[in-house]
């Protein structure tokens, strides 16, 4: 994939907004054209991740790119799971190649705040599982995650403790994020004393639903040379899926075993040339704090992977926020931050490879991403 390269990122703050999707689009848009040193003319593709029922502008893609009087070559909309934006990068990537084209820009927002908690358990949650069984049972995220963190307690693989220690490194990243929707530190003692939602989660464990925005500006490699020292590679993408659909039907199936991010990651990692212990940065898909121990052990690494790679240094799900259709977007971009040295308080040293993990189902599927930086250098 490196014959092609991201030049551009850029987000709005999480948090809640009065302004339509589109507004909040256009505003990024037009941030991560400045950021990879592009004109409008430059960008000829445009890939939009579709938008929700409430959403009073459909057809994003087209409306933007005529509100921003932009020459268009190619548009295309995804469907909204975790792992459209993974498809999207593949699309521009080929794109660019194909139609040897200066620039696509992908763009997504969500506005969480204009869906009530009951539409979005009763017309999507519960239509994502098996809909004609588990979904009348009200088994809704936390609840898978639930039953996976019980595992773990029961296994003496995780304590709650350990869940309590990852919401407070989160939202301590978070304190240093100024797009982060949560950003008080907070201790132990306050999650621990925060109410049960889903045995073992409480509630300072899980993630806020929110408002928020992104485009990432993939270019040309000409496009790319003229700034290399921002410019990041998409080194490999590994895919996998386990073959169930979030809850499984299979007898001795495990709720905190994550196959499909041991075969991602090994597909990612064997198609990049490197291995767990390159890593530098991961921004996980993780909307409850019990996932990320699932996650991060299912990736290989070690058991106490905190101490050796920094996990979520944007503040993650839990800390930065969760704009469903956006969250790709600000994944994305703190890799893309950290790799140009760029993260301020929160940057990792010498950072030269990042990975971005994503998820559909319980991760049933997963997508393991792989950047560096196009000079190959690391950050500092």
């Amino acid at each position: 994939m490196t014959d092609v390269a991201i030049a551009g990122s850029a987000v709005v703050p999480i948090g809640l907004y009065a302004q339509p999707e589109e507004d909040l689009i256009m505003r990024c848009v037009v941030a991560a054209a400045a950021d990879a040193g592009v004109s409008r003319s430059d960008i000829r593709g445009i890939i939009a991740m579709a938008t929700r029922p409430q959403s009073v502008q459909q057809y994003q893609a087209a409306h933007i790119a005529s509100r921003l009087r932009l020459d268009i070559e190619f548009l295309a909309e995804l469907e909204v799971s975790a792992l459209g934006l993974c498809s999207a990068l593949r699309l521009a990537e080929s794109v660019i190649r194909d139609r040897d084209i200066p620039a696509v820009v992908i763009v997504g927002a969500s506005r969480e705040s204009l869906v009530r908690t009951v539409d979005f358990l009763e017309h999507r949650t519960s239509r994502t599982t098996d809909a004609s069984f588990v979904g009348p049972f009200g088994m809704a995220p936390i609840a898978w995650c639930a039953l996976g963190a019980r595992q773990l307690l029961a296994s003496g693989e995780a304590t709650e403790e350990d869940f309590a220690a990852v919401s407070v490194r989160l939202r301590r990243n978070a304190s240093m994020n100024p797009v982060a929707y949560f950003r008080a530190p907070i201790t132990a003692e306050d999650v621990m004393a925060s109410r049960m939602v889903a045995a073992p989660l409480r509630l300072l464990m899980i993630c806020p639903r929110a408002d928020g925005a992104g485009a990432i500006m993939v270019v040309r490699p000409d496009v790319a040379a003229l700034r290399p020292t921002r410019a990041a590679v998409h080194l490999a993408q590994g895919l996998a899926h386990d073959g169930d659909n979030v809850i499984s039907e299979q007898a001795g199936r495990s709720f905190c075993e994550l196959p499909s991010t041991r075969v991602a990651a090994e597909d990612a990692f064997n198609r990049a040339g490197i291995d767990y212990s390159d890593v530098d940065v991961v921004e996980p898909w993780v909307p409850f704090t019990p996932m990320e121990i699932m996650v991060m052990r299912g990736l290989g690494f070690p058991r106490d992977y905190w101490t050796t790679t920094e996990v979520s240094p944007s503040g993650g799900l839990v800390s930065r926020g969760h704009p469903l259709l956006a969250t790709g977007f600000y994944n994305v971009h703190e890799v893309i931050q950290q790799l140009r040295g760029e993260a301020g308080p929160r940057q990792v040293d010498a950072a030269r490879v990042g990975l971005t993990v994503s998820e559909s189902g319980n991760f049933n599927g997963c997508a393991v991403d792989v950047f560096g930086r196009l000079d190959g250098r690391t950050a500092n």
